[in-house]
């Protein structure tokens, strides 16, 4: 209760009001248009234009191959809990955790099932976790040599050089991975294979040390930083029109604007969602609101 209290403690200055403007469901269009899932992306742009189902209830339809007209409030619960926790090669644990978050009560055996149904939903994902990993453990071996994705509209380049691997992103940005180096590791389901593994600085701990990445955690890694770019680029094209910028909370913009004046809510949603050059084919929607505090 007192966490929900403290959004609504941040409010305008007197005179003033907040405009907000939170990209929807930015993380699974950006993880689709990166792996080339086009049913997902499709059902992505029909749901903008007002003429589909939404993507958690279509996701459960497809997982379990069912007409979409026939998904239940439940069933479609289920499908964003797996369209949340599944993207990044997310297996039962991960499933359970997002679970417990939206207090949904399932057996393994059952998240056993979703995570396999939603796998075979999602053929070009999956094997994007595999096509990274692969490229980044090659560029790794071969210092030098660069390694593309084979999407033409939205290359991932891998590059060893020196004492960093290099991942260049489609916006041209580049995430840095020091020290890299392959070595053999245990698998959760008990296979022993060569991982990737690099320095970084551990979340809990804050020590400089040794950790281990894979397929799903890069997929991760790319997609959240495209995510970040596309919020960066918005926040410079609102900046440019005269929004005053106060604060962006994950994937959402906040500007703080004078009351006497019509700030027109719906242009400031539409300078947000445009497509930046480079991600061309991606599905950009925003929802906005206008308030005195805070809110979600």
């Amino acid at each position: 209760i007192v966490s929900d209290c403290l959004r609504g403690m941040i409010c305008a200055a007197p005179g003033h009001v907040l405009m907000a403007a939170d990209f929807a469901n930015i993380e699974g269009r950006v993880l689709a248009w990166l792996a080339g899932e086009q049913w997902k992306l499709d059902a992505f742009a029909a749901y903008d234009r007002g003429e589909g189902p939404d993507i958690y209830k279509l996701g459960y339809a497809r997982s379990f191959r069912i007409p979409v007209e026939e998904v239940t409030k439940d069933q479609r619960f289920i499908g964003k809990v797996q369209e949340l926790a599944l993207g990044y090669q997310g297996g039962v644990g991960a499933f359970q955790t997002m679970a417990r978050g939206y207090k949904l009560t399932i057996s393994d055996a059952a998240a056993e099932e979703i995570k396999v149904a939603w796998r075979e939903a999602h053929p070009k994902i999956v094997h994007y976790w595999h096509y990274l990993e692969d490229l980044a453990s090659m560029a790794v071996k071969a210092p030098g040599v660069t390694f593309t994705t084979g999407l033409v509209a939205n290359p991932v380049i891998f590059l060893v050089k020196g004492s960093f691997l290099f991942c260049k992103l489609p916006s041209g940005r580049v995430l840095t991975y020091p020290y890299p180096k392959l070595k053999p590791i245990m698998t959760p389901w008990g296979e022993e294979k060569e991982q990737i593994h690099y320095m970084s600085v551990d979340g809990k701990t804050r020590k400089w040390q040794e950790t281990h990445t894979y397929g799903g955690k890069l997929a991760e890694n790319v997609t959240q930083a495209v995510s970040r770019d596309i919020l960066a680029e918005a926040m410079t094209r609102v900046d440019a029109q005269g929004y005053p910028i106060v604060m962006h909370v994950h994937d959402e913009i906040v500007v703080e604007v004078e009351e006497s004046r019509r700030w027109d809510l719906s242009l400031f949603e539409a300078y947000v969602k445009q497509t930046p050059a480079w991600a061309v084919g991606l599905p950009i929607a925003v929802e906005g609101w206008r308030n005195k505090r805070y809110r979600k």
